[in-house]
């Protein structure tokens, strides 16, 4: 009778090992669209960082957390977001904890070398 459980436990060690390792290679599913838009809408106002900064008649871009990434939006000339540009590979949960804050609440840029710098302090 002994050894009958401790097949049965060496069997449920194999199981487990199998199965977790089963489960880590799977590939990951992209967010639904739909969900990404519900959590994360796109404000209709600019924030008060945009009417700080002085009009230069150049693009501004909007970055935003939409789906858990970093998502880059083509602003128009009030400063509402109109164009997604660029979906990274930057996952905002991964960022510091002051960066992934101002990620969330929406960062503005006014400029493209701004926002490639930006993009290259966040890992991107």
């Amino acid at each position: 009778m002994r050894k009958l459980w401790l097949c049965l436990f060496y069997a449920l060690c194999v199981f487990t090992i199998v199965f977790s390792l089963f489960w880590m290679a799977l590939p990951r599913l992209p967010p639904g669209r739909a969900d990404s838009a519900e959590e994360t809408p796109v404000p209709s106002l600019p924030s008060i960082s945009v009417q700080a900064v002085p009009e230069t008649g150049s693009t501004t871009y909007y970055l935003c957390d939409e789906g858990g990434r970093v998502v880059v939006w083509q602003c128009d000339a009030d400063g509402t977001p109109v164009q997604r540009v660029l979906r990274t590979g930057i996952y905002v949960n991964l960022l510091p904890e002051g960066d992934a804050l101002r990620v969330k609440q929406g960062l503005r840029l006014p400029s493209e070398t701004e926002l490639r710098q930006l993009l290259e302090d966040l890992g991107g």
